[in-house]
């Protein structure tokens, strides 16, 4: 499959589409599926189907942040404790690239990552991730609204727990369904 180069200008429908399953299949995997600012209990202790696999994955995805171009493929745990700097490493990959404004990203977004990348790569895919959208400040979605982006004004993007994405050479069918 071919994929086509973020660009900062129109998408069809078919791309529509496709970002939106990933971006929905994140919520669904990861159980972040309602809204608080209160901060969040580790994967491990979280109640989500993600808690069925978090002893088998291995926490180091390879993201791409597709408007600024950096990439890191990295490992946020080690012997079972989270990995403060590559985790901040993370929150800055995920940041508002607008605003040049970094918050700590809600952790299972990154398991979910995790998890994801783990099943498309024994699926002989590379586990490459390209990361759409990650955290957007209210000042940033004020003004995707007034492009008419479509961006919500109680968009999970502001709460820290969504992520548009998409896996090079896996189509968004593919991706909902590794998710489930």
């Amino acid at each position: 499959m071919i994929t086509q180069p973020v660009s900062a200008g129109r998408f069809g429908r078919r791309r529509f589409l496709g970002t939106l399953g990933a971006s929905l299949a994140l919520p669904l995997v990861s159980g972040c599926g309602f809204r608080s600012s209160e901060p969040l209990p580790p994967p491990s202790r979280a109640g989500t189907r993600l808690d069925a696999v978090f002893p088998q994955v291995d926490s180091h995805p390879n993201i791409r942040n597709a408007h600024t171009g950096e990439q890191v493929a990295l490992r946020f745990m080690a012997n079972g404790r989270e990995r403060r700097g590559p985790l901040h490493t993370l929150d800055w990959i995920f940041r508002d690239w607008r605003a040049e404004e970094a918050e700590d990203i809600d952790r299972r977004i990154y398991w979910t990552l995790a998890a994801l990348t783990n099943e498309a790569k024994r699926n002989g895919h590379s586990g490459e991730i390209t990361l759409l959208s990650g955290f957007r400040t209210a000042h940033t979605t004020r003004v995707l609204q007034s492009r008419s982006s479509g961006a919500s004004s109680t968009s999970y993007h502001m709460l820290r727990r969504a992520a548009d994405i998409r896996f090079e050479g896996i189509p968004p069918e593919e991706i909902a369904r590794l998710a489930e």
